[in-house]
């Protein structure tokens, strides 16, 4: 499996699994929905921390192709 590939479907879990938490967590926090989106927001910078430090080099939809 090419490095590309596996950075996509790294990244597609990601996203999925960091979404799935925050529903799990959402009926707890009571209305505090700042921490949710704070939660969000930093699961996003770890994601572009990641492919800025090239960990990861995903291409989905062909964005991250350096043309």
């Amino acid at each position: 499996m090419r490095y590309s590939t596996f950075s996509n479907i790294f990244v597609v879990v990601y996203l999925l699994g960091t979404l799935y938490f925050r529903m799990l967590v959402e009926p707890q926090l009571h209305g505090h929905y700042l921490i949710s989106l704070g939660l969000g927001a930093f699961a996003l910078l770890f994601l572009w921390v990641l492919i800025k430090s090239r960990l990861i080099r995903p291409t989905l939809l062909q964005m991250m192709n350096g043309k």
